[in-house]
C-alpha cells in the first residue's frame, strides 16, 4: 500500500528525537527491521589487543580527538547550495520497513521532501527479503526521481535496486554497508560513519582510562554495522594503547529493552577486571543502570547514539556518556543527496556523516525525553540550500 503526500508549504519541523522507549537509537532506526534470527548473547569473543606490551597509552592524542566532539557538535554536513532548485513535484519514494522506527524515519522525510518542493510516497517494504524486492519493483513501476532506502542488508533486494538505477532512478541509502554493488548510488551514514564512531569510542576510552583501560565492546550480530564499529574500535585501541585489553560480546537484537541488561551484568560478573563497557548502539543499555545497581557493579559506560532513555540515565549518573547523533539532520541529508544526484551534482563528503557530540552528565541541559539535536534550525539551513537565489 502506498500513501501519497503532495508537497505543501514548508511545515514546522520537530527537531528532537521521538520520546520514550518507542524510539531506539539512531543505529536501531537505521538498522533495517529484518526477520530476526536469535543468536547466542553470551560467549565473549576475546580480542586482547596486546600481550606483554609495556603499559603505555597515547592519552594526549586521545583527548585531542575527543575534544573535537566535546562541548559542541561536529560541523553541519553541507554548505554548498544546489546549483538550481529541483523541478516542482519531483517524486521521492521511501521504501519503509514494517516497523514503528521506520515510520519515524518516514515522518522526518516527509517534511524534508515538502521543503525541497517534491512529492513524497511511502511504499511498504515489510520485514522480509521478498517484501523488500516487491517494494522496489513497485517503486520501479511508479518511476520516481529518487528512491530512499533505510539500512536493509543490501543483498535482500537482490537485483531490484539495480533495476531502479538502470531506469535512471537515483537510489540513496542510509546506514547501509557495501551497498554500491547492489545499485545504491550514495549512502548517508554507511561504513565510514560507523568506522568513525568506533574510532571515537576508542579515543574516549583511552582519554578516560589511559593504559588501565580494560574494555568490553557489545555488538549486535543482526546489525552488521556494529561489527564495522568494533573493528575500527579495536584498531584504534591497538594504535593508542597496545597494552590495553579489549574483548567483544554479542547481544542479540531481540533482547534489547528486555534481557540485554542481565546479559551485560552476567558478563561483567564473569569478567570483574573490565572497567569500561562500550556499546555499539547505546540502547543496548536501556534498563542497565538498575541492573548494575542490583548487582553492586560499578563500571564506566559509553556508547553510540544514545536514545532518550540513555540520555536520562546519563543525566542521572546511571550511565557515563554517549556519542550522540542528530537524527533530524541525518534524515534530511538523504533528501539532499538525492536532489544532488538528480541535478548531476556530486553529494559532498560531509553527507557521509551527521552531526555528533560526546554528551556527559553536565551536557544534558535539555529535556532528555525529547532526544538531542545539534542544530535546531536545520530545516531552515537545508531549505536555504535547496532554493538558491537567482544570480
Amino acid at each position: 500500500m502506498t500513501r501519497r503526500s503532495p508537497a505543501p508549504s514548508v511545515p514546522q519541523v520537530t527537531t528532537q528525537s521521538a520520546p520514550g522507549r518507542g524510539h531506539r537509537s539512531l543505529r536501531r532506526v537505521l538498522a533495517a527491521p529484518v526477520l530476526v534470527v536469535a543468536v547466542a548473547a553470551v560467549g565473549a569473543v576475546a580480542a586482547s589487543v596486546a600481550s606483554g606490551a609495556a603499559a603505555k597509552a597515547n592519552v594526549s592524542a586521545a583527548r585531542k580527538a575527543v575534544a573535537a566532539y566535546s562541548g559542541h557538535p561536529s560541523a553541519f554536513p553541507v554548505t554548498q547550495p544546489l546549483r538550481k532548485a529541483l523541478p516542482a513535484g519531483t517524486t521521492f519514494v521511501y521504501l519503509q520497513a514494517d516497523d514503528p522506527i521506520a515510520a519515524l524515519l518516514g515522518a522526518l522525510l516527509k517534511p524534508a521532501v515538502a521543503a525541497i518542493g517534491g512529492t513524497f510516497t511511502v511504499i511498504d517494504a515489510g520485514t522480509t527479503a521478498s517484501d523488500a524486492q516487491a517494494a522496489a519493483s513497485s517503486a520501479l513501476a511508479d518511476k520516481p526521481a529518487v528512491v530512499l532506502v533505510p539500512a536493509f542488508v543490501p543483498s535482500e533486494f537482490g537485483t531490484t535496486l539495480k533495476s531502479l538505477t538502470g531506469a535512471g532512478i537515483k537510489v540513496v541509502g542510509a546506514g547501509m554497508v557495501d551497498a554500491k554493488p547492489y545499485g545504491v548510488q550514495f549512502v548517508v551514514g554507511g561504513g565510514q560513519f560507523e568506522a568513525r564512531d568506533g574510532q571515537l569510542l576508542a579515543d574516549w576510552v583511552v582519554a578516560n582510562k589511559g593504559a588501565k583501560a580494560n574494555a568490553v565492546f557489545y555488538t549486535v550480530p543482526e546489525l552488521s554495522f556494529t561489527e564495522t564499529a568494533f573493528q575500527s574500535f579495536q584498531t584504534q585501541m591497538r594504535k593508542l594503547c597496545p597494552s590495553c585489553k579489549v574483548r567483544s560480546v554479542p547481544i542479540s537484537v531481540t533482547t534489547i529493552g528486555a534481557t540485554a541488561p542481565q546479559t551485560v551484568v552476567s558478563d561483567l560478573q564473569s569478567n570483574p577486571s573490565t572497567n569500561v563497557a562500550v556499546f555499539s548502539t547505546e540502547d543496548i543499555a536501556d534498563g542497565l543502570p538498575a541492573a548494575l545497581s542490583s548487582a553492586g557493579i560499578k563500571v564506566t559506560t559509553v556508547g553510540a547514539s544514545p536514545d532518550p532513555e540513555n540520555l536520562a540515565d546519563i543525566k542521572s549518573g546511571g550511565l557515563t556518556a554517549g556519542l550522540a547523533t542528530d537524527l533530524g539532520v541525518y534524515t534530511w541529508e538523504m533528501v539532499d543527496a538525492g536532489a544532488r544526484l538528480v541535478l548531476g551534482q556530486k553529494p559532498p563528503s560531509g553527507l557521509l556523516y551527521a552531526p555528533s557530540e560526546f554528551l556527559g552528565q553536565k551536557d544534558i541541559t535539555f529535556n532528555p525525553s525529547l532526544g538531542w539535536t545539534a542544530y535546531p534550525n536545520f530545516a531552515q539551513r537545508f531549505t536555504a540550500l535547496w532554493h538558491p537565489k537567482a544570480k
